[in-house]
């Protein structure tokens, strides 16, 4: 088994009850940078992996066949949250392609963006846009508290997302996978993909 962990922002006691559990479970902890083995210093003796910005193909390669040959459960560490920006993307998607049947699991982190409207005292209320400056075209959305199913399908369909994902109460108990004919919930989150 391979895990994706989010280590959060920075800061030691943000890491989540679960990444903690397993961080400490696994036989083998990998991280991306110097920065991360220090977030885990006290928790984990982690390996740090060569992992360059930019063009870095073949270090991928190489990273993503090391972490399909380990023994038993490996978890590579990263900043934030492996599904958002991160490195642990890259690694991912070139194990799916050597091994299609490989078991991942992804433990969510707190990302920079939330963390940092907690740091400044903002109170999101209203419609944001979180993005990098390199993308002039959003291939994606989110949508919270998307209560309608229907409606928002419906809208998010009418500007150009032609995939939409729905799940709702995510990590509760009775999370589950929707389709956009699911009737009405307050905890929903809609996914528009182009």
């Amino acid at each position: 088994m391979i895990y994706g962990v989010g280590i959060g922002p920075g800061d030691p006691e943000l890491l989540t009850l679960k990444a903690l559990k397993v961080l400490k479970r696994a036989d083998r902890v990998v991280v991306p940078g110097g920065i991360a083995r220090e977030v885990l210093k006290d928790v984990v003796d982690a390996e740090v992996v060569e992992f360059p910005m930019g063009n870095s193909k073949e270090v991928v390669k190489d990273l993503a066949k090391r972490l399909l040959k380990f023994e038993g459960e490996v978890a590579f560490a990263c900043l934030g949250d492996p599904a958002f920006y991160s490195t642990f993307q890259h690694v991912y998607e070139e194990m799916v392609k050597i091994d299609p049947k490989v078991e991942v699991e992804m433990i969510p982190g707190i990302p920079s963006f939330t963390a940092v409207l907690s740091k400044l005292k903002i109170f999101v209320d209203f419609p944001v846009l979180v993005t990098t400056p390199k993308r002039e075209r959003y291939e994606g959305v989110l949508v919270l508290k998307a209560s309608r199913p229907k409606e928002v399908c419906e809208w998010l369909r009418s500007l150009g997302f032609g995939r939409v994902k729905l799940a709702r109460r995510i990590y509760m108990r009775d999370e589950e996978i929707v389709d956009c004919n699911a009737g009405y919930d307050y905890f929903t989150v809609a996914v528009g993909l182009r």
